[in-house]
């Protein structure tokens, strides 16, 4: 290097023999080359010689110091960092990383203090700034810190979407039924194998589910819930058991995670499990077998240790007949199974269950009239829990005062007898009569349940929706077509 060749070798080393100068690799051509790659670095570089007088410095450095290259050298470094700590590197050969410095100008520098070895010996030390001012490095921080906030923000936002909410005390109910179903549950959750979850709809089937999950020994792992009736079944088994990149038209270019990968270490809850398709049944045993995942597009398996715990409201052994459900599945299933009560079998907790919603409406001051328990208490709620949660909601919405009324109920809860006393209102009354006053009702009562969904009352009923419709017209329960 020209700058460096100016002094001669004793002025460079200090008197001790620093590089062979003989040795062809140290011709001028190279050394101009190597001067032109430190001239252009970001960082500014300081070589000292052991008594550390400045034997090379790069443009970066002689910029930052405000004085040209060739005042540099051969002077010693403290004329221009008054405290350095170069002679001490020197001394100890330590280096020094990421230390803050500062110029006779007011430029604070973030540098390393790197000392230079010959067969074991400390013959100087390299100066490196790591950032050219002291700003940048708080600038860089600050942006670290504010990712790094991100970060946590994003993954406590994961975890709340990963996470169990509720426990065995948020099933509310003193009766003997499900008393009996809670602790057996609790039971089943201090092992590891699956459990199959059965009742009908609004039943309380999650609640279940989250209550075995925190109650067991992976309640710190992730809970991850998948419903098997809300995905298409062309995209199902990609979110179930994930894909890798390019595994099919469409797929992202990186690949996805299933939920089953996503609930390593903890559980996966599969509601309506009597929806997934056969094959897909097939792979999920496999994989309860092998805790092995076998993701789409993919040739190779991944480990993966998960709990599932199952739902339904179908009757699997009926699905097994019309070959709609694996029977090695099921057995596979049902050796721990929570068979969870109706509402109407346990009609003592109507009360409870009542006035719990009422309080987490922050309504608790509502009083509910005699006539309403009495209907609560008569009526078949074919919606479980869920509707009863529905029907307080819908009650709270329109009561007026204090008190619930028979008015504030749906219009097929307005009587306090169950259907099969109303039909028996008019015991003069042909049968034809009765017959039409029952369908009319019946047709009442599903519309509200379904929230006048014409198709999902026709399936509720098993009709057509044109049978449908026509029969609303009949009882005038909708307006005729015009």
């Amino acid at each position: 290097m020209q700058s460096y060749m100016r002094l001669t070798e004793a002025e460079i080393t200090g008197g001790q023999k620093f590089f062979d100068f003989e040795t062809p690799d140290w011709s001028p051509h190279l050394l101009n080359f190597l001067e032109l790659i430190l001239n252009n670095i970001y960082s500014g570089i300081i070589v000292c010689n052991r008594d550390t007088r400045i034997i090379f410095a790069n443009e970066v450095y002689a910029n930052l110091l405000k004085v040209d290259r060739s005042e540099i050298l051969g002077r010693k470094i403290d004329e221009f960092f008054p405290a350095s700590r170069l002679g001490r590197v020197i001394a100890s050969g330590k280096a020094e990383l990421g230390q803050r410095c500062a110029l006779k100008t007011d430029t604070p520098l973030l540098v390393n203090r790197i000392p230079l070895k010959h067969k074991g010996k400390t013959t100087g030390a390299i100066l490196q700034t790591v950032f050219r001012d002291f700003k940048q490095f708080t600038d860089l921080v600050n942006r670290l810190n504010l990712l790094e906030t991100e970060i946590n923000f994003y993954k406590k936002g994961l975890k709340s979407l990963l996470t169990a909410k509720y426990t065995f005390d948020s099933i509310i109910g003193e009766s003997s039924l499900i008393s009996n179903v809670r602790n057996q549950a609790k039971k089943y959750a201090q092992t590891s194998s699956p459990v199959l979850i059965t009742g009908a709809t609004g039943t309380g089937k999650e609640l279940f589910a989250h209550g075995i999950h925190n109650a067991s020994t992976r309640n710190q792992g992730p809970f991850v819930c998948v419903n098997a009736a809300a995905l298409p079944r062309d995209l199902l088994e990609s979110e179930l058991f994930g894909y890798t990149a390019g595994a099919f038209t469409g797929a992202s270019i990186k690949g996805k995670a299933g939920k089953i990968e996503l609930a390593h270490q903890g559980t996966l809850f599969l509601d309506e499990i009597g929806e997934l398709p056969i094959a897909s049944q097939a792979k999920l045993l496999r994989i309860l077998d092998t805790q092995m995942l076998d993701k789409i597009g993919s040739t190779r398996t991944t480990p993966v240790d998960f709990r599932l715990v199952a739902a339904t409201n179908r009757n699997i052994p009926e699905l097994i007949k019309r070959r709609r459900f694996r029977d090695d599945l099921f057995y596979r299933l049902n050796t721990m199974m929570v068979e969870i009560p109706s509402l109407s079998e346990r009609r003592e907790d109507i009360p409870l269950l009542a006035n719990h919603y009422l309080q987490t409406m922050g309504r608790s001051d509502l009083q509910v009239s005699d006539e309403v328990w009495q209907a609560f208490n008569d009526h078949d709620w074919p919606g479980n829990i869920r509707e009863l949660k529905n029907v307080i909601n819908r009650a709270v919405s329109l009561a007026d005062g204090n008190t619930i009324e028979m008015s504030n109920l749906p219009v097929n809860m307005y009587h306090s007898q169950n259907p099969k006393t109303q039909l028996l209102q008019n015991p003069n009354g042909s049968l034809a009569d009765e017959m039409v006053a029952y369908e009319k009702k019946l047709l009442a009562e599903r519309l509200e349940e379904c929230g006048h969904n014409m198709a999902k009352t026709a399936r509720s009923l098993h009709i057509s929706r044109s049978t449908l419709y026509e029969k609303c017209r009949r009882h005038k329960l909708i307006q005729p077509a015009t």
